[in-house]
């Protein structure tokens, strides 16, 4: 009985038996080649067409292809690769192709495939995927030997595009802004958003224009001048570091009947200072809460931040929902953008510039803005040992949100009406990623995350509190970001994010363990918005003899009696 060829390349020929099988597959009995001459001929060559150059511990893939191999039907090919600047090689088979056999012997990967003419694209035999070290270099993979037949004939193949060059980029988590970032960075000189080039140029966009200029390369300057700074963070001699979260302040001033922000705030602000005497102050959103010109906008801020300043504590800020309502300032320029390098401007501010790379702005609300990470160092400034995370959990959606990436409320938590919005994948990428060069090179820091906006998560602690341990007040429901982001889970998955720390809802500050996270709420300090009794700051408190934990205490204007 005659075999068609797909029935052949499905290996329905081995089921014949004996000599059978050895004629069919081309061999004589005595295991000798039964055939000669060449079938056809054509070109078959590697390419990773333009990425050639990865950071380091992440992956880029390239494609097998050919030419004028039309009905060609197994394959045995052959690579060679620089086993000191790529950790691993690994190949897939595209529809149509099937890997049967592979080896790697560290330095040179041999594959042997069958393919089905019928479906396979010859443009597209083999993905073939590298993984670069965690040391910078540059490292070649080639395609060196390349077999093929059709039918149990031989196709002669020339090898054309043996492969490429590929540079790996370091990532040093010290400082992702480097002089060799910005080299990097001009090399995307006036590339904009319409350009091919613009996914690898994207990431250097820091004030999301849509171009890589000058302004850009200042931003990352400033951030090479704040990896020298000798302003590092540290735990105190008896190992201990002290935060201040305040959350919510949420004022305005204007040039007639409101001068100077909310007294009882800064009487507050001054005193949370001066009883507990941090080593860092987060404000975790809603800075601002009316409309102010730019230059009231300038001068709100200074006032808010002058206890810091007066003190000189360090401090650093996160973004809420309504730090763009300042309308007046905003239309004149005045976005997170800009307000944050007008943060950054202050002596004892450690905001650094944003270092996601994702900073987009959709009519006049501005994303992305101000992520970061900061390490806190041991006593003696030599080693970081805990790190700390900030992320813009953005403000609203202008669009309606497609049912596919909502979820239903959980437990009637209030969603409906405003849409806030939630924190981009690709933040959530650039945590993951990030994290993971910074164990590369440290091992697993420990670490907290702030943002505003609570996850969906928070929502679902709270009604099951007693399994998770929830204490502390409860007094408004939540109101979380719309769609899930899917940040907790990727923090749980890595392991080193041990608590999360938010604002907005003014009236919880409660804490409890979910699932290996702390999920926490602080109260807001703020008078001049809502809220009850409750106003005050949260404490939160670290010790190197155990990082593994940490403890956090809330305190209110009613235990200084501020509130009579």
């Amino acid at each position: 009985m005659a075999l068609s060829r797909r029935d052949f390349l499905k290996g329905a020929a081995l089921a014949t038996a004996g000599a059978g099988v050895l004629t069919g597959l081309g061999l004589s009995q005595g295991g000798t080649q039964a055939y000669a001459d060449p079938v056809g001929s054509g070109s078959i060559g590697l390419t990773f067409d333009e990425n050639k150059w990865v950071l380091a511990g992440e992956s880029v893939s390239g494609r097998v292809y050919s030419y004028d191999i039309g009905g060609t039907d197994a394959f045995d090919l052959t690579f060679n690769y620089d086993a000191s600047v790529f950790a691993s090689v690994s190949v897939f088979a595209p529809q149509g192709a099937t890997i049967l056999a592979q080896h790697d012997n560290g330095a040179q990967l041999q594959v042997v495939l069958m393919v089905d003419p019928e479906v396979v694209d010859y443009n597209n035999l083999l993905t073939v995927t590298v993984v670069a070290a965690s040391t910078a270099g540059d490292g070649s993979i080639n395609l060196v030997a390349a077999k093929a037949a059709k039918l149990g004939g031989t196709v002669e193949l020339t090898i054309i595009g043996d492969g490429a060059i590929i540079g790996v980029r370091p990532i040093d988590p010290v400082s992702e802004f480097t002089i060799e970032a910005l080299s990097l960075a001009m090399t995307f000189f006036m590339v904009d958003n319409t350009s091919p080039r613009w996914p690898d140029a994207a990431r250097f966009d820091l004030n999301a224009d849509g171009v890589i200029d000058i302004q850009d390369f200042v931003r990352i300057a400033n951030g090479i001048l704040d990896a020298a700074s000798n302003l590092r963070l540290r735990f105190r001699a008896d190992g201990s570091f002290k935060i201040l979260q305040v959350s919510d302040y949420q004022d305005y001033i204007n040039a007639t009947n409101r001068p100077n922000v909310n007294a009882r705030t800064v009487a507050l602000f001054n005193r949370l200072l001066d009883e507990e005497k941090p080593d860092l102050v987060v404000m975790t959103g809603d800075q601002q809460g009316g409309n102010m010109t730019a230059d009231l906008l300038q001068e709100y801020i200074r006032q808010m931040m002058l206890p810091c300043e007066e003190r000189k504590v360090p401090w650093m800020i996160t973004y809420g929902n309504h730090d763009e309502d300042a309308t007046t300032a905003l239309a004149a320029g005045w976005d997170k953008i800009r307000q944050l390098d007008y943060y950054r401007s202050f002596p004892c501010n450690v905001n650094r510039p944003t270092m996601s790379g994702c900073v987009e702005k959709q009519g006049n609300n501005t994303s992305c803005v101000g992520d970061m990470y900061l390490f806190l160092y041991d006593a003696e400034g030599d080693t970081p040992i805990y790190n700390l995370w900030a992320l813009d959990s953005n403000r609203y959606r202008n669009t309606t949100v497609p049912d596919r990436i909502s979820r239903p409320v959980p437990y009637g938590s209030n969603i409906t009406g405003t849409h806030y919005d939630w924190i981009r994948p690709a933040q959530v990428d650039w945590y993951y990623r990030t994290s993971l060069q910074i164990e590369h090179r440290y091992g697993k820091i420990p670490s907290l995350m702030f943002f505003h906006i609570p996850l969906l998560e928070w929502t679902n602690m709270w009604f099951d509190g007693e399994r998770h341990g929830v204490t502390g007040r409860r007094g408004e429901v939540e109101c979380p970001a719309y769609a899930n982001p899917g940040l907790w889970a990727v923090a749980r998955e890595r392991g080193d994010v041990k608590g999360m720390f938010v604002g907005h809802e003014h009236d919880n500050d409660y804490i409890g363990n979910y699932h290996g996270i702390y999920l926490s709420y602080d109260a807001s300090i703020g008078y001049a918005t809502y809220g009850g009794e409750y106003k005050g700051g949260k404490v939160i408190e670290l010790n190197k003899a155990d990082l593994s934990t940490f403890t956090t205490r809330m305190i209110y204007a009613s235990d200084y009696g501020l509130n009579q």
